[in-house]
């Protein structure tokens, strides 16, 4: 009975990991004037000076990194934090929440099936339903979206912010796979000073990223001075929250809950992200999801399961 409370405990730190994680879609749509590239930039400033302060107070600053770790560890950081929320805020500024969501939504999906790759344990007939039910929701989702049987075309602005969305999943699929990988080979860095090793990446990484922006699009933070008061409020507290909560405090929950819990059923809970984040966007619309979203959300939800039920069982076959 103890161990099943446990388990229940750093299961529901897995849940409030993703409740948080699913935000991260919510405040670039509901800061869609400002640029993505000063969202991204500010989040990661954020996160990076909070992962200073606390390995600095925790003293677990001083550590050796070898350069082989030190380039590993910034391309592992731009995959996860800086280039997957750059793409990401596009995709949401472009199309929309709903889109983004549903496609890093398929984020479980993804990391089973390359993992399931490396160890040669698929077969493309038995993923089939899962994604032909995942295929079907999205179908399903765009042509409520277009304007019912008068068109299935997206528009160009919706192709890109799908296409900038497939980067975001790729680029946090490498992310999950390479991390994971790392620290599985490498005991001996722990998994908070790991964790703040790339927050400093991450905030070099937002000022490069800074420097790009000023020079090719021409941002720089006066252009902050062109909104309101209350845009300007807004702007502060949405890329503070995203960089204590959404990316320190809820990188920490994942970690501690997925150290006591099974990739099984960390996979499981992953999937709630786009729940809350489709949850959220709605009630910022305030309004209710319409019966063909519900329809096309759980089809998209079954697809995702059958692909990972697919992939478990191939598994364990071997």
């Amino acid at each position: 009975m103890a161990g099943s409370k446990n388990v229940n405990f750093y299961m529901a730190l897995g849940v409030a990991a993703n409740a948080l994680w699913g935000a991260a879609f919510v405040v670039p749509y509901a800061l869609h004037d400002f640029p993505s590239e000063l969202i991204t930039v500010f989040r990661y400033v954020v996160y990076g000076v909070v992962s200073i302060i606390i390995l600095v107070l925790l003293g677990l600053g001083n550590v050796k990194i070898s350069l082989p770790i030190f380039m590993l560890g910034n391309a592992i950081s731009f995959c996860g934090n800086v280039g997957y929320y750059l793409f990401l805020t596009l995709g949401i500024q472009y199309s929309g929440f709903v889109y983004p969501a549903l496609i890093i939504g398929l984020l479980p999906v993804s990391v089973i099936l390359v993992g399931a790759f490396q160890d040669k344990v698929w077969s493309l007939p038995g993923l089939l339903p899962g994604i032909g039910l995942i295929v079907s929701g999205i179908v399903l989702i765009n042509y409520l979206n277009v304007g019912g049987s008068s068109s299935l075309l997206l528009s160009a602005d919706r192709v890109r912010g799908i296409i900038f969305s497939l980067i975001s999943l790729l680029l946090l699929t490498m992310y999950c796979i390479a991390n994971a990988s790392f620290l599985k080979s490498n005991t001996g860095i722990s998994s908070l000073r790991w964790a703040g090793f790339l927050g400093i990446c991450a905030l070099w990484q937002s000022l490069l990223l800074a420097l790009f922006a000023y020079m090719f699009a021409g941002y720089d933070m006066s252009v902050l001075s062109a909104y309101s008061a209350d845009r300007l409020a807004a702007f502060i507290f949405g890329v503070v929250f995203l960089g204590v909560f959404v990316s320190y405090l809820a990188m920490w929950l994942w970690n501690v809950s997925s150290r006591h819990v099974s990739s099984i059923v960390a996979g499981r809970v992953l999937c709630l992200e786009t729940i809350f984040a489709l949850a959220y966007g709605y009630a910022l619309d305030a309004r209710i999801p319409r019966v063909f979203e519900l329809l096309g959300i759980c089809l998209i939800v079954s697809g995702g399961y059958l692909v990972q039920r697919h992939a478990e069982a191939a598994r364990q076959d071997v």
